[in-house]
């Protein structure tokens, strides 16, 4: 198997030059994409809340030299890095025209990254995906992977002229989310929500947890130090306020505090913000739909799509609204 290995890396010396494959085992970027962090903190027609200034104009000038440097590569590696891409994005057993939309997504950002000097996303390194798939499943994974990236060259999403923000998540409530009700913004128009019923069978759909009343009230006081908490009655003076057109949680109110529904999933480690909480046999449940922010396309719905034969076209363009698709 390794010389098959060998035998693989030797065709892409010869198809790439030196340089492109030095690149290609430098990369290997930490963090993750599609994130609703990473949503609420795009550099779009209107900046979210927790955006940060930058320290100094020596962190800014060094971050453009950066987006430079990459700009100049562009042409010659952006393909071979969205390999690395689109592996750590989605599941790898999943119908290639699923794999070609997210390869589409991922080009979409990582141009839009480029173009505003901003962070790339994550690309794994060809050490992590053979750390990743072993010697066994290395080539047929690298293959597929490829394929999706190759046949989908250059091909990007606009709107209006510009990348958009190509959010995705891993399954939906049932309906993904608009991000005019999400973000409290304009920003992104192209994100308006879309029926993803799809979704409903997948084993990420529903999930339903327990805390401790203790627990439960410790976990909020750690992330929100401020907030006063009963422990023996945690539930009192919480209230959810507002819900979007998903069903997701946009405000909770915990004893006078308003908190955002993302904000409240994170300190519980929810699998999403569509949630529901009561009080059962002396514990708290908290029943949750989805996994992920809901925003863009759900993978597990494109999946379906793909396997009910819709094309990578068809995927993109049903869970993004009014957006051009092209090389």
């Amino acid at each position: 198997m390794k010389e098959k290995i060998k035998t693989f890396f030797c065709v892409l010396f010869l198809a790439c030059s030196l340089p492109y494959i030095i690149t290609l085992c430098l990369q290997g970027k930490e963090g993750q994409s599609g994130v609703f962090q990473n949503v609420t903190s795009q550099k779009t027609d209107g900046k979210q809340e927790g955006e940060e200034e930058k320290e100094n104009s020596k962190e800014k000038s060094s971050e453009e030299e950066a987006g430079s440097e990459v700009k100049s590569q562009e042409d010659l590696d952006i393909e071979a890095f969205l390999v690395g891409v689109v592996a750590a994005e989605i599941p790898l057993d999943y119908e290639l025209e699923a794999l070609k939309a997210q390869a589409v997504i991922a080009r979409t950002n990582l141009k839009s990254a480029i173009e505003q000097g901003e962070e790339l996303p994550e690309s794994l390194s060809q050490e992590k995906l053979l750390d990743m798939w072993g010697e066994e499943g290395y080539l047929d994974h690298y293959q597929r992977l490829s394929k999706a990236v190759e046949s989908t060259r250059g091909v990007v999403m606009q709107y209006q002229g510009n990348y958009p923000y190509a959010a995705f998540h891993a399954v939906s409530a049932g309906r993904t989310r608009n991000a005019k009700e999400a973000l409290e913004s304009d920003a992104m128009p192209w994100l308006e929500g879309t029926d993803s019923t799809k979704d409903i069978p997948s084993e990420e759909f529903l999930k339903v947890t327990f805390f401790e009343k203790k627990e439960f009230a410790e976990s909020l006081k750690t992330s929100f130090s401020e907030l006063e908490m009963n422990e023996e009655a945690p539930l009192e003076g919480i209230e959810i306020t507002t819900r979007d057109s998903g069903d997701y949680v946009i405000t909770i109110v915990c004893n006078g505090k308003e908190l955002k529904g993302e904000e409240f999933r994170n300190a519980l480690g929810l699998p999403s913000a569509c949630f529901y909480i009561k009080e059962v046999e002396g514990k708290i449940r908290i029943v949750t739909k989805g996994l992920g922010h809901g925003l863009g396309m759900s993978q597990y719905g494109a999946n379906v799509m793909a396997q009910e034969g819709s094309s990578y076209k068809d995927i993109l363009n049903y869970y993004f609204k009014n957006i051009e698709i092209s090389d």
